[in-house]
Parts: structure tokens; sequence; C-alpha cells
């Protein structure tokens, strides 16, 4: 067995070892290292599209919307930084959609992302021309997570 004062000092770097742990999974999960998502900027898009136009049409647009994903480079990087993008047919049963019949959620990391992403993207440049051909109209709304 250990004498007193060894047990009293095994026991004492114990709870400092214990009490670090938990301090260092207390700032791993605190708002601090969530920083960047909390900055993250939502870009929500709705489509309707030209009663002339076909199904077949409004499946490659919306598919083209959905690639802009991968097309979408960094002018620094050249690597996609669209953090994810998701798109459908409207389902809902509430009836306010006015028209719009197509949802898409794209999701970058920070402003000047979305700005780079609205103002110079040349893939995104080139989509909204093309898209126009075919929409009746679009509509686009941007948000940062609880900015209220």
């Amino acid at each position: 067995m250990l004498p007193k004062v060894q047990r009293i000092s095994l026991f004492i770097a114990l709870v400092a070892l214990c009490a670090i742990t938990l301090l260092f999974t207390h700032l791993a999960s605190s708002p601090v290292s969530h920083l960047a998502a909390s900055m993250s900027v939502t870009h929500v898009v709705l489509f309707r599209f030209k009663k002339d136009v076909s199904p077949e049409a409004v499946r490659d647009l919306s598919t083209r919307m959905l690639g802009l994903k991968d097309k979408c480079l960094h002018p620094l990087t050249q690597k996609p930084y669209i953090l994810s993008s998701s798109g459908g047919v409207d389902m809902s049963i509430e009836g306010i959609q006015n028209g719009m019949t197509h949802a898409f959620v794209v999701n970058f990391a920070s402003k000047e992302d979305r700005d780079y992403y609205i103002q110079k993207d040349p893939m995104h440049q080139d989509f909204v021309k093309s898209a126009g051909e075919v929409l009746e109209k679009a509509q686009a709304v941007d948000f940062i997570n609880g900015e209220l």
C-alpha cells in the first residue's frame, strides 16, 4: 500500500486530470467552436416554370441547379465551395406557394462565398442566363441561422 502522502498526491492528480478533460470537452462543444457554422449563409431559391415548358426541361434545369454544388469552384482554391445543396418539387399542403413549384436550398460557409456565387461565379452566371428561358418567376431569400 502507498503511503498517505502518495495516495493524496495521486488523488489530486486524478482529480486534476478529470477537470482538464471536462474543460476540453466543454470547450470543444462551446459556441465558439461553432462560430463558423453559425456564420454560414443559407440561400433559398423558389422557381415557377413557364406553362409551356416540358417536364424534361423542368428536370434538366432542376438537375443543373443541384449540380452547381460540384461545378462552382472557389476563385482561389479552384475547389467546390458550396457546402450543400438540396431541392425538389413543392409538396406543401399549406396552399400558400403563390404558384412556386420547386424549391432549392444552397448553403455557403460565408457571406463572401455567397456573394461570389451570386455576383461573379461563371457557372452560376451561365445557369441564371439559361434559366431565364424556362422560368416564369424566381425568388430568393438568404439568411444566417439565428440572426433575427
